[in-house]
């Protein structure tokens, strides 16, 4: 199989999976919205995203020196470099899920905020460990198990969210439950990932400093990147009411689940991206210019089709109770979604061209923006206002990124593409609209499908697009890589 297609596999195998089990996701979020209530709810969500702000931690972008290492011309063993990644995440796992939990209840006073904090802190453990098998699927370009426990972690959480409602075992069972997919995952990758490359923990103090300082410029831009996500759900608890929480939390759920798309597209193209630039330009220059059409072709339809959809979805998931709320909120963040599906592919053909210092310092400038407009925004429009600052400094870094990356040879973001979607578009809004009074979900899917033909029939899937994607639906063959 080619290079192109395996990518297209692992994109499809996963997108299929976290498709599947989005549903499950959803009603999950339904159960845990209306057992909680907006209050409930609210604080749950508070300690979510404070936890969230130590998130990136977990992983300190070894992972990506991993693949840079493995797939660049000095052909480093993947197995050793795991073990060291194993090493140092055993030993600061415990340490960092115990500081989280200490300075969330030194930072909230509410003691249901204190308890659910404690409570969502140990799935930093799970997550340390996990992040540390990433990179074996990630070189491979293997992620049938990657996509079974994403799957299945939904399904058992969706069953173990039912059993709290259903028992009434309060609002830090339902806590615990947000832990288990960090946890499935750490178990069921990490069999798999020792089955492709054997795995154990390796006690090179050296090699372990060599790789963790390797990894700090990732680290920045991870922790940056988190911090980023993370500290307006934070702001928001500190400067506005429980409700603007809730409203805010069930937003970011329902919006940011269909961010797995970019995640997914960008990690299984790391590698290749990471070879081409060390190896082959012309490929580097095209493996990007590819993984934008590919992305625009998905987030544009996310920020048009969410705006009609928003409130339907906010009623549907939650109640009337958080209608009012959230709907501004979802519609905004749908728009800046779309948006972060650029950044991802971005990030990655940055750090492969070794532009991590200007990529860190722009993040680290859209931080401080984003921090300085939530504080000046939260007052006066509650949750609203984290949806308006996140759009402006995420088109920021779409932006000035562009200018960067002529300068390493790849092609202007390609606006005009956006164009052939145009029919797609047009053709899945009526479709949507001749369903509208029909249960949400035939609406959605008549969309979906009135859009990928208006797109197909427009020119907008390119004959390389249609190639990966046939390749990614045959059996797997060897090959000489593409």
């Amino acid at each position: 199989m080619s290079r192109a297609a395996a990518i297209a596999r692992g994109v499809a195998l996963q997108v299929v999976a976290r498709v599947t089990a989005m549903p499950l996701a959803i009603v999950t979020l339904g159960i845990a919205t209306q057992y909680l209530g907006q209050h409930g709810y609210g604080v749950m969500t508070t300690a979510i995203v404070f936890v969230g702000l130590f998130e990136t931690l977990t992983s300190q972008g070894i992972g990506t020196v991993i693949v840079r290492r493995v797939s660049g011309r000095e052909g480093a063993s993947l197995s050793r470099l795991i073990g060291l990644d194993l090493t140092f995440s055993l030993v600061y796992a415990v340490p960092l899920a115990l500081t989280a939990g200490a300075i969330g209840v030194l930072t909230y006073s509410d003691p249901e905020v204190q308890s659910a904090l404690l409570v969502l802190s140990a799935g930093l453990v799970c997550s340390a460990i996990a992040s540390c098998f990433d990179a074996v699927f990630d070189v491979h370009v293997r992620y049938g198990t990657v996509a079974t426990a994403e799957f299945f972690s939904r399904v058992i959480t969706l069953a173990s969210a039912a059993a709290i409602a259903f028992t009434d075992a309060g609002l830090l069972a339902m806590c615990a439950v947000q832990i288990m997919p960090q946890l499935i995952k750490m178990v069921v990758t990490g069999f798999a990932a020792h089955k492709l490359t054997p795995l154990r923990p390796v006690g090179d103090v050296n090699g372990i400093i060599s790789l963790v300082k390797e990894s700090i410029p990732f680290t920045l831009i991870m922790l940056i990147a988190v911090i980023y996500w993370r500290v307006d759900g934070v702001l928001l608890s500190l400067l506005a009411e429980t409700r603007d929480v809730a409203a805010y939390g069930i937003a970011v759920q329902l919006a940011f689940t269909l961010n797995m798309l970019p995640q997914v597209f960008s990690r299984t193209a790391l590698s290749t991206i990471n070879e081409g630039y060390a190896t082959d330009p012309e490929r580097f220059r095209r493996a990007v210019a590819s993984g934008y059409r590919f992305l625009l072709l998905f987030a544009t339809p996310v920020a048009v089709l969410g705006i009609p959809l928003a409130e339907r979805l906010v009623t549907a998931v939650g109640s009337e109770e958080f209608a009012s709320g959230a709907t501004p909120v979802l519609r905004l963040f749908f728009i800046a979604c779309a948006i972060s599906f650029l950044t991802s592919i971005i990030s990655d053909a940055m750090v492969a061209a070794h532009q991590q210092r200007f990529l860190t310092t722009l993040s680290l400038v859209n931080l401080v923006v984003n921090i300085a407009l939530n504080i000046v925004l939260i007052p006066m429009y509650g949750a609203v206002g984290c949806g308006i600052a996140l759009i402006v400094t995420e088109l920021s870094g779409v932006v000035f990124t562009q200018i960067r990356l002529r300068k390493v040879g790849v092609d202007p973001l390609p606006l005009s593409y956006i164009v052939r979607l145009v029919p797609g578009l047009n053709l899945s809004l009526l479709a949507m609209l001749l369903t509208w009074s029909l249960p949400l979900i035939v609406p959605l899917i008549a969309g979906m499908i009135g859009y990928f033909i208006g797109a197909w029939l427009g020119g907008a899937i390119p004959d390389e697009m249609r190639g990966a994607l046939l390749g990614a639906m045959k059996p797997g063959r060897s090959s000489a890589p593409a």
